[in-house]
């Protein structure tokens, strides 16, 4: 197999390095500055001129063209006119030795980058070892909450915690829990309210859940009467049992198949154990009598905040990993007690945490989504718990497994600049208007999170609302405000196009957006 590249003048040195091992491969560097302004037209010119200059047609030659950069239009025509096929490469130089390497897995594209059947190939490959593991049967020590199995050939599980049910109306629960369940969670946890009694509550919000999803639903809450109450009711797990309660749920549990998640603590004598053989000894201790009776359990060893009094977070980890070295009994790890109560963007904390959780043989991912920062962490988690399962069934690094949690950098940077190339042209310096002029109408800019929309309200000058225009994308709105003649002046129009852009960054990464305000603000990002 032979294959021909054309590139631009810009993007060349970087294209003959990214494919240098590779002897069947030529590069041309067609007469263009950026590979990205080529056009079919210009593409069919490139390779005529070539055949003109060997005197032989390319397709004797090469068994297809790659066309590398952000070309935008289909290369359909380019087989049509020239009888070479011709396909979309990825759109950096530097991934060109991914798609070389797995050429005979992927279907080129005249339309799509090459990079996405790239990723489509490796998702595919890693659904499929995924799918492989879930259909094993159980394992010794694995156990099964309502239908989900738990145990270390599956993914670590994520269990979403939706705080303070009992306070939720019924619309208002089952809206969190559709967004839960679109979020990818794989099993709900009811929180209950501490120092309530919410007991006779319980018969009507499991009901929500259960009309709602099939997955696996669970109690959050150390009041005993609420644990007994949803045992009876057989719910499929309850947090939690220690030393204080277990005595009073174990003829309950017995008779039923909710399993309980066990802690090393007793809360009513105030014991919560510091060092991690202590931790480890008591939750055996508490463990004992329910595996005495055939009770399948699992172990809450309390992941504890970073930098916290009396037992710190790498104690905590020390005692799942000594409890995992003498005991195969599935683990709980509360990755939300630490992401909660630390003040950094949750997508980097999360994968952290999830490869810690599955380095000591975590089974269970829990998390709420209660504050602003944590918003999106049932989805980050779901993906870290396939990155981490995909690397430990491969033994690998989580790394190129087929996800990632890389949303908000990149993981390569082929940024090329041009400017510097056109010296004989003048530079103008850029500077702000100093007077305002307003235009014929006035707009403000709304996200209506719930529908995943951005709002335009079009005022007159009056400030009479004229009319609401709703989108999903910056530049289908923008565009609706030219059509439809709503805009009359060009800074405005520059100015809604940065606004709306701004609207839609925050409507995606769930940030906050206020009109006219620096959608990043804080010093960190001063430049």
């Amino acid at each position: 197999m032979r294959i021909l590249i054309i590139t631009g003048k810009q993007a060349y040195k970087q294209v003959k390095k990214a494919t240098k091992k590779y002897k069947h491969i030529d590069i041309h560097m067609a007469n263009i500055s950026i590979a990205a302004f080529l056009t079919p037209r210009m593409i069919i010119k490139e390779i005529k001129s070539l055949e003109k200059k060997i005197n032989r047609p390319l397709s004797e030659i090469y068994d297809f063209i790659l066309i590398t950069g952000l070309v935008r239009h289909d290369l359909k025509i380019v087989e049509e006119e020239s009888g070479i096929k011709c396909y979309k490469s990825t759109r950096e130089s530097s991934d060109i030795p991914l798609l070389i390497d797995n050429l005979e897995n992927i279907k080129l594209s005249t339309k799509d980058y090459a990079d996405d059947q790239i990723a489509k190939y490796l998702r595919m490959e890693s659904e499929k070892l995924i799918k492989k593991y879930e259909e094993m049967p159980l394992s010794k020590g694995d156990v099964k909450v309502g239908s989900l199995k738990i145990g270390n050939n599956y993914p670590m599980r994520v269990l979403g915690e939706i705080v303070h049910t009992p306070w939720l109306k019924d619309k208002e629960l089952e809206k969190k829990i559709t967004y839960y369940l679109e979020s990818g969670v794989d099993m709900i946890d009811l929180g209950m309210v501490s120092n309530e009694d919410h007991s006779e509550d319980l018969k009507r919000i499991i009901s929500i859940a259960r009309d709602i999803t099939d997955k696996p639903i669970s109690i959050d809450t150390l009041n005993t009467k609420e644990l007994i109450e949803g045992i009876k009711l057989d719910i499929d797990m309850v947090l939690s049992v220690d030393g204080g309660n277990v005595e009073e749920l174990l003829p309950y549990l017995k008779d039923g198949e909710t399993v309980p998640v066990v802690l090393p603590t007793n809360y009513r004598l105030n014991t919560v154990p510091e060092r991690a053989l202590d931790r480890v000894e008591h939750l055996e201790n508490n463990m004992s009598k329910l595996i005495e009776n055939d009770i399948k359990v699992i172990g809450d060893l309390i992941l504890e905040p970073i930098n916290n009094s009396n037992c710190n977070f790498i104690e905590s980890v020390m005692a799942y990993k000594l409890f995992r070295e003498r005991n195969n009994i599935p683990m709980f790890f509360g990755v939300g007690n630490v992401s909660e109560l630390f003040d950094a963007d949750s997508n980097g904390v999360n994968a952290l945490l999830a490869a810690i959780g599955s380095e000591v043989g975590g089974n269970i991912l829990f998390t709420p989504e209660a504050s602003s920062k944590c918003k999106f962490s049932i989805r980050e988690l779901k993906m870290a718990s396939k990155m981490m399962f995909l690397a430990k069934k491969r033994n690998s690094l989580p790394k190129d497994v087929g996800y990632n949690l890389i949303n908000y950098k990149d993981k390569k940077f082929d940024e090329i600049t041009t400017y510097n190339n056109y010296r004989d042209v003048s530079t103008i310096p850029s500077k702000e208007n100093s007077k305002i002029i307003l235009d014929r109408n006035s707009f403000k800019i709304e996200l209506d999170r719930e529908n995943k929309l951005i709002v335009v309200i079009c005022f007159d000058r009056r400030k009479n609302p004229k009319c609401i225009i709703k989108g999903r994308k910056a530049k289908e709105i923008y565009e609706t405000l030219i059509r439809e003649d709503l805009i009359g002046m060009m800074d405005h129009a520059a100015y809604m196009g940065m606004e709306l852009q701004k609207a839609e960054i925050a409507l995606r990464i769930g940030k906050k957006y206020l009109q006219d305000f620096e959608l990043f603000y804080n010093e960190f990002w001063d430049i």
